[in-house]
């Protein structure tokens, strides 16, 4: 046996490095990081909305771990609060005992909520939070004879077999048994309170409603559809008037992003549940917290017998915790939640300002605060005959060669990295960190208007001729 000791690990060349993941990881996934051009990637690091590279070039990081890099990448005071811990001798874990450090990361979140949102379960991910959301509005409702939840379609909360179920998007459930079987989940067009009255109606016989839980993200994450004004505020009213618990993830909307510690709080709203992670570990550590009320807390676990009936053996590791701590003084003094709404106004205008300028190619400018997206007109019936998506099954549609190519295009021609989700193929996302500058913003809108004044079929031909043409070109 020889393994590879750290020194070695750290200093792996990317052609190395990239065998090793073909052979040990995902060798799938390593091909569609090679169609975008990413495989070749060889970070050196990074700090703010930089990553440097070992070739000289810095990137400008508007992905920034799909939102988990919120304060951006290796923070002053998230490195610092590391150092402390380890200069303590922190212990991470302790299962026999009560732990201070997670009493305290629990106390802080409870100050960011509402009331009456103050008991917290920690986990490792936001999927984590949300199998713990459903299992307390189960405890909770099974007694009732209540047995179905309600999501939207096209929704995302993960991908462990609980929250699989009511993950919509992508087609994630494929092959999969889930957790809760499919019967017993209800799906609703997204943002469409009339829809949710009428799956709420459709399940009520007399005085007794079967519906445990209504999940929703208060921003469609795959999509970055924003549902209209008072929305959470009327599903949040049915589900009072028939006994049923909601739950709100903001596991990608949440932690400051839209210029609110949660995007609920846009509206004079507060669920019985809400699940947080991403930017909760400081883009440093795995975090994430379902939390609830006391109130309901005690009634799904409220005594010392059922006190372990859902736990976790790495949920509030002591590290993990004083990060989670740090991170929430950092939003407060440095502003960051008010700040990610200014500059997000200011993005939000300058997207708005290219639809006008290319309303062919820009259908629709999406998100709040430092979650935009970009719904795009990307002429299918042209590039349809330059490329035969058949032989490849991860470009399961034109869009996705077409989003793929601008993607790629961002990063190798302006050194920007930007990302799309499966279940929304035409359309480009931005979560760049907190601290970016109006310059950074500036030179992503630069780099669009330079794009689309070529027009998006030059760029699509040039992805095709350059990484794809021997798999899709059309043969006669």
């Amino acid at each position: 046996m020889q393994l590879l000791s750290l020194d070695e690990s750290l200093d792996l060349d990317v052609a190395t490095a990239n065998k090793y993941y073909a052979a040990h990881l995902n060798k799938y996934l390593l091909q569609v990081f090679r169609i975008l051009g990413l495989d070749e990637l060889d970070i050196k690091g990074g700090q703010g909305i930089e990553i440097w590279l070992n070739d000289g070039r810095t990137l400008l990081d508007f992905s920034a771990g799909i939102g988990v890099v919120g304060l951006g990448h290796n923070h002053p005071r998230i490195i610092e609060a590391e150092r402390k811990c380890h200069e303590r001798k922190l212990i991470d874990c302790i299962r026999v005992a009560p732990n201070k450090i997670q009493a305290a990361l629990a106390y802080n979140i409870a100050q960011c909520l509402p009331d009456p949102l103050n008991v917290c379960f920690l986990a490792v991910s936001g999927s984590e939070a949300v199998e713990a959301a459903m299992k307390l509005c189960e405890r909770i409702q099974l007694p009732k004879q209540k047995s179905k939840f309600i999501c939207a379609q096209g929704a995302f909360h993960g991908k462990t077999h609980g929250a699989l179920s009511v993950t919509t998007a992508g087609g994630f459930q494929r092959g999969f048994l889930l957790g809760v079987p499919k019967e017993n989940v209800i799906n609703v067009p997204f943002g469409d309170a009339a829809a949710v009255e009428a799956a709420i109606k459709a399940e009520s016989f007399g005085n007794i409603n079967r519906v445990i839980a209504l999940i929703v993200e208060p921003i469609r994450g795959e999509a970055a559809q924003v549902p209209p004004d008072g929305y959470l505020t009327q599903i949040h009213r049915m589900c009072r008037e028939n006994d049923i618990l909601t739950i709100f993830d903001e596991v990608k909307v949440g932690m400051g992003r839209t210029g609110k510690f949660c995007a609920f709080q846009h509206e004079n709203v507060v669920p019985d549940v809400v699940t947080l992670a991403k930017t909760l570990g400081g883009g440093k550590r795995a975090v994430g917290a379902m939390v609830t009320s006391q109130e309901l807390f005690d009634k799904a676990y409220g005594n010392k017998q059922d006190s372990t009936l859902h736990t976790s053996g790495f949920g509030g590791l002591g590290e993990s915790c004083a990060v989670a701590i740090e991170t929430l003084n950092v939003l407060h003094d440095e502003d960051l939640i008010g700040r990610a709404g200014r500059l997000g106004a200011y993005f939000g205008d300058k997207l708005l300002a290219l639809q006008t300028k290319y309303p062919k190619i820009v259908l629709e400018v999406r998100g709040k605060g430092l979650f935009r997206a970009v719904r795009l007109n990307f002429h299918q019936e042209a590039v349809s005959k330059l490329i035969d998506i058949s032989t490849n099954p991860f470009f399961k549609t034109y869009q996705t060669v077409l989003v793929a190519a601008l993607t790629r295009e961002l990063y190798t021609k302006y050194g920007i990295l930007a990302h799309f989700q499966p279940g929304a193929r035409d359309i480009i996302h931005f979560m760049p960190p907190f601290v970016v500058e109006e310059h950074h913003i500036d030179t992503l809108i630069k780099a669009l208007d330079e794009i689309f004044s070529r027009g998006l079929d030059t760029t699509i031909l040039q992805f095709v001729i350059g990484n794809l043409k021997q798999m899709f070109v059309r043969t006669g």
